[in-house]
């Protein structure tokens, strides 16, 4: 009896199964983990703090602007605004009902406590970190930032997050699409181009207004392609831009 043909058939479909589960798992958000909300140590809401309060996303991720990584906010970062004290209301002496004496229940929660636990035993908070790039890839917030790519573009309207959780796989394909065609993503972050007769800078952080100005019909084909223009450097596509 000629196996041949059995052990031929039967390699062939191992390989493809083995091409299907690839594809699969590699190509779909199994894998590119957008939607991944992990718990973290101590609920921090950006939904209060950057919509509702208005706390710009530089007060605690300070150096995206200069540095290649946006850096997590230590403890003392949370507790200069979590340290007002007094005997009556505790924590956030300010923090009281609309009488101005009514004692609030903010101070007690459970978060603001660990929060203060981490703060006096001298330990940073471990926050489980969210989009998370494979070691073998190298991203620059700063030189992104510094030429118009808004936080939104690859974080979504974070600000409006209870829980943050990713909107963007951020894998290759995402990032070469960006690079390919740019216009879709710039913002006018040094007033540089006018627009119908005046030049107005938006900040990248600003993300409502980031979202309604990429969304006006036509921005891409107009201002967009504008700034992209005026890039020093055209978004480099090789392989050795992020590799290395």
């Amino acid at each position: 009896m000629n196996v041949v043909p059995h052990v031929a058939l039967a390699t062939l479909l191992v390989l493809a199964f083995l091409l299907i589960g690839g594809t699969w798992y590699y190509a779909t958000p199994s894998f590119w983990e957008v939607g991944y909300q992990p718990d973290q140590p101590v609920n921090y809401s950006h939904q209060i703090h950057a919509s509702k309060l208005g706390i710009d996303c530089r007060y605690c991720h300070t150096y995206v602007t200069e540095s290649r990584t946006a850096n997590v906010p230590s403890v003392s970062t949370c507790m200069n605004c979590h340290t007002v004290v007094d005997d009556k209301n505790g924590y956030l002496k300010l923090a009281v009902s609309s009488d101005g004496t009514t004692p609030s229940i903010h101070w007690q929660s459970p978060d603001l406590q660990k929060l203060r636990e981490f703060w006096a035993a001298g330990e940073a908070v471990p926050w489980k970190r969210v989009h998370k790039l494979p070691d073998y890839v190298n991203f620059n917030h700063a030189a992104h930032i510094n030429v118009g790519v808004s936080c939104l573009s690859c974080h979504g309207r974070i600000d409006e997050m209870p829980k943050v959780h990713q909107v963007q796989s951020l894998s290759m394909a995402f990032c070469l699409e960006c690079h390919r065609a740019p216009d879709k993503n710039l913002v006018d972050v040094h007033g540089a181009v006018a627009e119908d007769g005046v030049a107005a800078p938006i900040w990248p952080t600003d993300l409502a207004t980031v979202q309604d100005t990429l969304a006006r019909p036509g921005y891409a084909q107009d201002v967009g392609a504008r700034l992209a223009q005026r890039l020093r450097d055209a978004p480099p596509t090789h392989c050795s831009a992020c590799h290395y």
